[in-house]
């Protein structure tokens, strides 16, 4: 399959027919983008490889199930029990040509097991089914402070309840560790971000919810909204990110961890058999 078209000139607004292969190599910064701006450095963001890994493929494969599952059949393929031997070299040549996912059989079948499960959920199905649902739009804007493109594509948009809804694959689902994921992956900083643009684009957001959901048996889920606060705090680092992210544009310098050499700062809790320095006093151990 050849590689989809992208259009280096695209015009703010929100488009349904953007591929996502092509959204993610195209203009405009992402979230994604200034997180790694953010939690690692300009350098990661401009000269980093985006993993490709068989694993998005799963994930993919559920948001089809979850999110259009009357598309499930026609874009993924059940293929062998395991990813050895001619069978699945086979399997995958055909997938190649017919643009299919393609998926062990157990993979395949968890995945139908996760769509059962959600969907047995009344919230989720009436979300997902009900009303018109816009199902992963991409939203382009100008940040009016930077003068920069960003972007954005919801998992899935509802206009008539001006609801955002995420799809999230996690190893445990539960408040506390979800809790985590939000802080460790950016989250916050996601639906602070998700929201801003959309509202920049003349889009009413009134709620934005997490689905949570387990890779592996029994494929627990969960539905979470994050406080207002945590949102604040994402929001103050998609800002900063963004600051940096049109500074470095303008010079064309995309630094990593800082020049010349520099000295290491340490929490209070490394000093474990001498005494910690008097500028530690105030901090919480």
């Amino acid at each position: 399959m050849s590689k989809p078209a992208v259009n280096p000139a695209i015009k703010p607004g929100i488009y349904r027919d953007i591929p996502n292969e092509s959204y993610h190599a195209g203009p405009g910064i992402s979230k994604s983008g200034l997180w790694t701006i953010q939690t690692q450095s300009p350098a990661h963001y401009k000269f980093g490889v985006r993993e490709e890994k068989s694993h998005f493929d799963f994930g993919e494969a559920c948001h089809f199930a979850i999110l259009q599952p009357e598309l499930f059949e026609a874009k993924v393929f059940r293929g062998p029990e395991d990813r050895r031997g001619n069978k699945w070299k086979d399997a995958a040549e055909f997938c190649k040509g017919e643009g299919k996912l393609l998926l062990t059989a157990p993979d395949y079948d968890g995945v139908l097991t996760i769509r059962d499960a959600v969907h047995a959920d009344a919230w989720i199905n009436s979300i997902v089914t009900g009303g018109k649902p816009v199902i992963e739009a991409s939203g382009y804007w100008i940040d009016e402070e930077t003068g920069e493109l960003c972007r954005c594509r919801p998992d899935l948009y509802r206009e008539d309840l001006g609801i955002l809804l995420d799809v999230k694959s996690t190893v445990s689902a539960h408040p506390d560790a979800f809790a985590r994921s939000v802080t460790n992956y950016g989250y916050h900083a996601q639906e602070a971000f998700y929201s801003d643009g959309w509202r920049a684009l003349n889009q009413k957001v009134e709620g934005f919810a997490f689905l949570a959901w387990e890779k592996k048996p029994p494929y627990a889920f969960a539905v979470y909204e994050l406080p207002p606060s945590i949102v604040e705090e994402g929001r103050a680092m998609m800002r900063q990110a963004l600051n940096t992210y049109a500074e470095c544009k303008r010079g064309d310098r995309w630094p990593a961890y800082g020049e010349g050499v520099q000295e290491l700062t340490f929490k209070r809790w490394a000093y474990r058999l001498t005494e910690a320095p008097d500028e530690l006093d105030g901090e919480a151990a």
